[in-house]
């Protein structure tokens, strides 16, 4: 059974028109900036001040539509609070705190087909998590999405843990150590050390009726979502 000890939330305003908005973790350590550069969603992240991750694209490619990556505007915004305690039944700590301020983005399409998109950032002192809603809407009632445009923008060739993606033992692989720029297309979760002394891993979570994601990896150490086609 969980018990809630604490908990609040609460909403602020954000003005319409901004285009670009920053949201920071309870404790002020992390950071995003969302930003829309001529009509294309971008985030970023910072933790105490320096950039771990560079400005990076989001957004959808589908089979049967026009993609979802640009030609927007920031229809509406907040940020919210969220603080529980809870406890396990088992585990390394028994009392688990559940402290994030939340940032949610409503993105309309400026010309047609006027398509609206959710993202939402919720930041923690030691994590960020963000996620995609497509709201039912009248004008985008069906689709089959092809392709995610997620990417995660890294600041340098970061020494890296990882085991490769699209292999018939799945995760049953030794973990090799490389510089990023060596990584085939990976599994997550994939961890790597920046030259700061930074950990960063990368992972997914609640997936419902939707994908699972690996990562590849471009030239400019950016890594990219890649859809497993068959899952």
């Amino acid at each position: 059974m969980l018990k809630k000890l604490t908990f609040f939330l609460f909403a602020l305003p954000v003005m319409l028109f901004a285009q670009a908005i920053q949201v920071s973790s309870p404790g002020d350590v992390l950071q995003v900036n969302f930003s829309l550069e001529n009509g294309e969603p971008r985030y970023s992240i910072s933790r105490l001040g320096g950039e771990v991750i560079r400005p990076s694209r989001l957004g959808f490619k589908f089979r049967n539509a026009p993609e979802m990556t640009g030609n927007f505007q920031i229809a509406a915004s907040n940020q919210t609070s969220f603080d529980e305690t809870w406890t396990q039944p088992w585990g390394e700590k028994k009392d688990i705190r559940n402290n994030y301020n939340a940032l949610r983005i409503e993105l309309q399409e400026i010309a047609a087909p006027t398509r609206q998109l959710i993202i939402e950032f919720r930041v923690f002192d030691d994590g960020v998590g963000f996620r995609y809603e497509i709201p039912v809407q009248p004008n985008f009632k069906s689709f089959e999405i092809s392709d995610e445009v997620t990417e995660f923008a890294l600041t340098g060739d970061h020494d890296a843990w990882w085991i490769p993606a699209y292999q018939w033992n799945r995760y049953e692989y030794l973990y090799h150590h490389t510089p990023v720029s060596q990584m085939d297309t990976v599994h997550t979760p994939v961890t790597m050390e920046t030259a700061d002394g930074v950990y960063l891993s990368f992972h997914e979570a609640a997936l419902f009726d939707y994908a699972s994601m690996t990562l590849a990896v471009n030239n400019d150490n950016v890594l990219e979502a890649d859809l497993v086609p068959w899952s």
